[in-house]
Parts: structure tokens; C-alpha cells; sequence
């Protein structure tokens, strides 16, 4: 599944009208927000996944990660729309990005139209559905089935990751 699919999933499941209700910001510029951010966010699941000395055991490590940050929750957080704790989408955010995050907020923003702030904002949330969306998926996977699926899902085995493009974010992948 690419990220066009996960895209697709996000809006059936109603994760895009959940961060503009969260959000209190039109449901177009929430989907703008998400469409510029989303490969960004693979992008940085993919690198978590590719700094273990093996596939199978980064995916299994971002599992346990997401897990840690609360699995399924993080998604059922922003679907529900409840009150959401910052902290839990900031970690997740840093995770993925470290310091930066900035960089992905402003190419975002150039490359979706939408102002620097709301893609700051739009970011932890849609961090938090797509992490929670590959959470869930996992669980319902045998071990085995889990590369398979989840790699496609995350890009692994793609070239280029598009975090690569991103002045100041060097590959680094083993």
C-alpha cells in the first residue's frame, strides 16, 4: 500500500475530518496539510525501521515503539476526538524527526499552501494516525506476514526516502 493508500484509508476512516475538528481548521486544508506531510511521516517510520541491523527486527523495534506511545490509541485518540495530551504526538513527532521537524513543517507548508502553524499542528495528529493505523494493522499479522505487509506500507526497499530531499536531514541508514 502506498502512501496514496494509507491517504485513502486516513479519509474513509474519517482520521481527516478528525484533525480539522480537532484542530478547528477547514477539512480541505487539513487534507492539504496531510497529502504534503504523509510521505514525511512514512518516511521517518522507514528510517526507524531501516537503522536495525535487519528489516524484520526495525519493524519489529518500531512496534514496540508505537506500542510504548500507546498502539492503537494514538489513532482512536484523534478519531474519537478526545481531548488530546500534546506530549504523546510531540514523541512521536521528535521520533520520527528529531530536531528536524521544522524542516518538515516548512516543506509541508511550501508544498501544500498551508501556512507553517497549521502544519505544525496537523503534523502530531496525523503522526498519530498513521501510527496507530500501522499499530493496529500489525497486530492482526503473523510475524511473518508483517514485513510483507507493513513494508510497502512504509516504503521500505523505495528509493529515495523523501526525508533525504530535506536540507539538513542526512540518509542515515546503515
Amino acid at each position: 500500500m502506498s502512501e496514496q493508500g494509507l491517504l485513502d484509508v486516513l479519509r474513509r476512516s474519517g482520521g481527516l475530518v478528525a484533525v480539522a475538528t480537532q484542530l478547528d481548521i477547514a477539512p480541505p486544508l487539513a487534507l492539504a496539510a496531510a497529502t504534503a506531510l504523509l510521505p514525511m511521516v512514512r518516511g521517518g517510520f522507514r528510517r526507524r525501521v531501516e537503522q536495525a541491523d535487519d528489516l524484520d527486527a526495525g519493524l519489529n523495534d518500531l512496534l514496540a515503539w508505537l506500542a510504548g506511545l500507546g498502539g492503537g490509541t494514538l489513532a482512536s485518540a484523534v478519531l474519537q476526538n478526545v481531548a488530546i495530551a500534546p506530549e504523546a504526538g510531540r514523541e512521536l513527532v521528535t521520533g520520527i524527526f528529531g530536531p528536524e521537524q521544522s524542516a518538515v513543517a516548512v516543506t509541508a507548508a511550501e508544498l501544500s499552501q498551508v501556512d507553517v502553524d497549521t502544519v505544525q499542528q496537523v503534523l502530531p495528529l496525523l503522526a498519530m494516525l498513521a501510527g496507530g493505523y500501522v499499530w493496529a494493522r500489525a497486530g492482526r499479522m503473523s510475524p511473518a506476514e508483517r514485513l510483507a505487509e507493513l513494508g510497502p506500507l512504509l516504503g521500505l526497499g523505495d528509493e529515495p526516502n523523501p526525508l533525504d530531499a530535506l536540507t539538513g536531514i542526512a540518509d542515515q541508514r546503515p
